[in-house]
């Protein structure tokens, strides 16, 4: 037998390579690795309790709970994913070897003992560019997916930081109201007295304060559960502790137009529509190439024992290379890959209109009724809540001189106490609709 040492020590190596990974693969089929959880094994991660510092603000809330929560690091994991797939994408299939036994061929010099292949498959010169090019586009749109989400779960966490405080101010200002009614009483009771009060101012009084108390009670109750949310988008335990809300001073913004030739600019689900529209252009690349041929290259080598007729014949080893192609003959299946490929193009760029709109309407009302709420809020502050004011001291004060009746005072002071909680509601929803309009602007 004349053998070829290079060809023989290639299909053996080839050979042993793959009694290797079968061995491999059969011992961790039995041993499972310590750095590897099995899926039944695998616990998601919970929250925790991590401290926040009582003088923190809105904006330190939003940068944990962006660095905490699980929802953004979904879907950037899902981009790595995909990131790792557009590099395999790039490579070539693996190859494949062949072992063939039997009765085969007889020569001159002996018997054919066995043949040993290899072949590879070679896709058409374009294609795996094409497929690597979807994956990394697909990759983009879920980085900007996870941008989008960081946008979301901040506004979520503002939105939940003015709902507690407002429910905190207003548990501020009914139990000062409260005290200021018992501060009354006293005056009540000295007036019943020497016959300037009657028994009715009293029980009045006291129905007010049981009706403060009950209020405040359900606010109470209301910043509970306000405080529940905030700290299960902080990824925390919802009854860990957070800092006191307080009210922080409001942003400056351009004019509506403004904002909305930004937000089409960089706002992260534009960027995902665009990066959806590259992919399915990669993708129409890749169907007009469904057409041309694939190539598989292969080598085969069969060795010749030296125990035939013709002992003293000079044979040789058989080596044979084969090259095979595709043959893409089915047009129907190819012209479905390409208006497959088109009208995913054409619904990504649909998608790119319709997002371009929503943001569009969304920033715009957003500003509106950022603005709105501003407008009320100065309008509280300058000039509803000082006139509250001043009516229930003139009040007041004509009952404690004899000149006014206690139900003026009771109404005067009725007034004050829901302008009161009314700027505290009016505070909030303007902190919500800097939220929104941060959020469909794209502005962090």
């Amino acid at each position: 037998m004349n053998h070829r040492p290079s060809i023989g020590v290639l299909f053996c190596g080839l050979l042993l390579s793959s009694c290797a990974d079968l061995i491999e693969e059969s011992s961790s089929a039995s041993t499972t690795p310590q750095n590897l959880a099995s899926p039944s094994s695998y616990q998601a991660p919970s929250p925790s309790d991590y401290p926040i510092a009582q003088g923190a603000g809105v904006e330190e809330l939003v940068r944990q709970a962006i660095a905490r929560h699980p929802s953004p690091k979904a879907l950037r994991e899902k981009a790595n994913a995909l990131d790792s797939a557009a590099k395999q994408a790039r490579f070539l299939p693996d190859p494949s070897a062949s072992v063939g036994g039997g009765n085969l061929a007889e020569t001159a010099a002996g018997n054919v003992v066995a043949t040993f292949g290899v072949q590879q498959k070679i896709p058409f010169p374009g294609k795996r560019n094409a497929q690597a090019a979807i994956l990394s586009h697909q990759a983009e749109a879920f980085r900007a997916k996870a941008r989008s989400e960081e946008l979301n779960l901040a506004a979520q966490v503002r939105k939940a930081w003015w709902t507690y405080y407002q429910a905190q101010r207003n548990a501020q200002i009914l139990t000062e109201n409260r005290t200021l009614l018992e501060t009354l009483k006293d005056s009540v009771v000295a007036r019943i007295a020497v016959n300037k009060a009657t028994q009715q101012d009293f029980l009045k009084l006291e129905n007010e304060t049981t009706r403060i108390t009950q209020r405040l009670a359900t606010t109470l109750g209301q910043k509970n559960s306000a405080r529940s949310t905030l700290n299960s988008l902080l990824y925390r335990p919802h009854n860990s502790p957070l800092p006191n809300p307080r009210a922080s001073s409001f942003r400056s913004f351009g004019s509506a137009s403004i904002l909305i030739s930004q937000a089409f600019q960089k706002h992260p689900e534009i960027l995902a529509s665009q990066a959806a529209i590259d992919a399915s252009n990669s993708q129409v690349e890749l169907a007009a190439l469904s057409n041309r041929p694939d190539f598989t290259a292969g080598a085969l080598w069969s060795p010749v024992s030296a125990d035939g007729l013709a002992p003293s014949a000079n044979g040789e080893d058989q080596f044979m290379a084969t090259i095979g192609v595709s043959l893409p003959i089915w047009e129907g299946k190819t012209k479905a890959k390409r208006q497959g490929a088109a009208s995913s193009l054409a619904a990504a760029q649909a998608n790119l209109e319709s997002t371009r709109s929503l943001i569009q309407q969304q920033v715009s009302a957003s500003y509106a009724t950022f603005q709105a709420e501003r407008n009320a809020l100065s309008l509280f502050s300058s000039q509803l809540i000082p006139d509250a004011e001043n009516s229930f001291e003139l009040s007041l004060t004509s009952y404690q001189t004899g000149s006014g009746s206690f139900l003026e005072v009771i109404d005067a002071w009725r007034q004050l106490l829901s302008y009161q909680l009314q700027k505290a509601e009016n505070r909030s929803r303007l902190g919500q609709a800097e939220a929104d309009l941060i959020k469909s602007a794209a502005l962090q």
